[in-house]
């Protein structure tokens, strides 16, 4: 019996010893809810000594608010012997001996000594946790780039606007924004966003609600109104705004909009049925020819037949062998060597010529053969994949983007699967890219459909990260290799701490969660070293190569592969 005693000394020795050198903050208190243990890092954490704090009630450490509940939660446990929050992690505020309050995560535990009960708690400050989460719920609600809100905010505030009466939706398109994208550079098309955004503010008055919808769209609401002439001056308004031009790079950009208007309740009851309308008028706009204004009437349905002619077109495209992948650079932050490449679809049309996405992909998205160009992609792309690899360019990996059927679909895990066998890919060589917004629209077919991907060995990216809905939660839930930062927080990650500070926020989370993350939209050198000082792993962008055929990536890539193997 001595000897289990002395063995049971020993092991509670060594435990109490543990405790003294963790990290994590250990204490200990008995039922009389005094302290009779206190490591060094509670020390640290609180502010109060050994000295000061061993004797003392364990309250000292919670905000006077809290000390009533503690108290009643501990006489109730001494009495029942159990402890409600035993066995569970807990966020809360603590008190430093300072005075102040400050988040923590606490893990309670309840023992006995004795037929005693005995109260211990690990705590660990996450200040840093709970900065990062609200920076990044707050990508869920508002445009960085702009600082306006964004579409999330914007269909949540339409939708309570819509309840309370009449209203009206402004949906706005910029005319020649592509031209200034493409002849000055995306960083020079975010700067005139975020003038234009400045503008329809001023516009709008204090009555409109002016948010982003995406790209280069803005939409502006109106409440309570129904007044014909109301929607007429605030359309003028808007126009006004932007006759002048914008001083961006050196030259005097002009830039105009059109912009469709529809009225609830007339053209919709709910915001999705408003949006929709709006968005029909403005279509009715752009085709126009732009700089006009257009209000929402039922003939413009007929837009559903133009959409069913050019998806009569996409199908004939990939009969005819019109469609093709063009490839952009992903590289190693460290070293700029060449790490994988993004395959990007181009159709190449028999009368209009080479195709972007832009021009196409939406309608292609709702097009009854989706999911076999998907499969045409991955197919395609694996193939390149390999045959860089016989060439001598080396494991390359290949991100390919998915469909939105693509994750609805039972096929997906056989179409990869065959595609990898075909042309004797590793698994680990293709990694296959989703949006935010396509996980939630697909949630409960994705996660099963991805997970059961990643265990075959292919990555899962998370593109475009930031500018749809997602919350965090997403980020465990979806078996996920990597993030892609969008290039909103890219552009500017050089000039100001705004953007340096989120960026900073998702490198941080994604390392906690074992992820890689890839910066895309890198144009510049400033940029370059701004990543690179957040711990940035990968970059794409125009800084390292535009979208280019198969061949061009051998040209380029492949004689320094040779001179690293040598």
């Amino acid at each position: 019996m001595d000897k289990e005693r002395i063995d049971s000394h020993r092991v509670r020795d060594r435990y109490e010893q543990m405790l003294a050198n963790s990290a994590t903050a250990a204490i200990c208190a008995g039922q009389d809810n005094l302290i009779i243990s206190w490591n060094s890092a509670a020390e640290m954490l609180f502010g109060y000594s050994v000295d000061q704090a061993v004797g003392m009630p364990l309250s000292i450490i919670m905000p006077e608010r809290h000390r009533a509940a503690h108290d009643a939660g501990l006489a109730r446990a001494v009495k029942t012997g159990k402890a409600r929050l035993a066995g569970q992690a807990v966020e809360m505020f603590a008190w430093h001996a300072d005075g102040y309050e400050f988040p923590v995560d606490l893990s309670l535990s309840m023992w006995f000594e004795a037929g005693k009960p005995m109260f211990g708690a690990l705590i660990r400050d996450v200040t840093d946790r709970q900065r990062a989460r609200r920076r990044l719920e707050h990508l869920a609600h508002c445009d960085t780039l702009t600082s306006l809100p964004n579409r999330n905010a914007l269909q949540a505030h339409l939708a309570d606007t819509i309840k309370a009466g009449a209203c009206v939706l402004l949906m706005l398109d910029l005319d020649g924004f592509k031209h200034v994208n493409d002849s000055l550079g995306h960083s020079v098309g975010d700067e005139l966003l975020a003038s234009v955004a400045q503008r329809l503010n001023d516009a709008a008055g204090d009555v409109g609600f002016v948010a982003r919808f995406g790209g280069d769209e803005f939409a502006i609401l109106l409440p309570d109104c129904a007044d014909p002439r109301l929607i007429e001056q605030t359309a003028d308004r808007v126009f006004a705004s932007l006759q002048s031009p914008i001083e961006l790079a050196g030259q005097s950009v002009f830039v105009n909009t059109s912009i469709g208007i529809a009225m609830s309740p007339k053209d919709g009851t709910s915001a999705d049925q408003l949006l929709s309308s709006a968005d029909l008028a403005l279509y009715s706009a752009k085709s126009e020819g732009g700089g006009a204004r257009t209000f929402f009437v039922r003939a413009m349905q007929n837009r559903s037949e133009q959409e069913l002619r050019l998806s009569m077109e996409l199908r004939s495209a990939l009969t005819n062998g019109e469609f093709e992948l063009w490839y952009q650079p992903q590289v190693s932050l460290a070293d700029r060597s060449l790490v994988g490449v993004e395959a990007l679809l181009r159709w190449r049309h028999p009368r209009h010529g080479l195709l972007q996405p832009h021009a196409f992909i939406d309608i292609l998205e709702r097009s009854v053969v989706a999911e076999i160009v998907g499969d045409w992609i991955i197919n395609e792309a694996c193939s390149t994949a390999a045959a860089w690899e016989r060439g001598g360019l080396g494991k390359i990996r290949m991100g390919v983007n998915l469909f939105p059927v693509q994750l609805r679909s039972a096929r997906l895990f056989q179409v990869v699967l065959d595609a990898l066998a075909r042309h004797g890919l590793g698994a680990d060589q293709l990694e296959l890219e989703i949006t935010e917004n396509t996980v939630l629209r697909h949630s409960s077919h994705s996660a099963k459909a991805l997970r059961k991907l990643k265990t075959l060995g292919v990555g899962v990216a998370f593109d475009d990260f930031g500018t749809g809905f997602a919350s965090l939660g997403l980020l465990q839930k979806y078996p996920l290799t990597r993030l892609k930062i969008d290039r909103s927080f890219v552009a500017c990650i050089d000039q100001g701490a705004g953007d340096a500070a989120i960026v900073g926020a998702v490198v941080c989370m994604a390392k906690s969660l074992g992820l890689v993350v890839i910066a895309e939209g890198v144009e510049c050198a400033g940029q370059e070293k701004a990543l690179i000082a957040l711990g940035c792993e990968e970059a794409q962008g125009y800084l390292y190569g535009r979208p280019v055929q198969a061949p061009d990536i051998v040209r380029q890539y492949r004689p320094v592969a040779k001179l690293a193997v040598s």
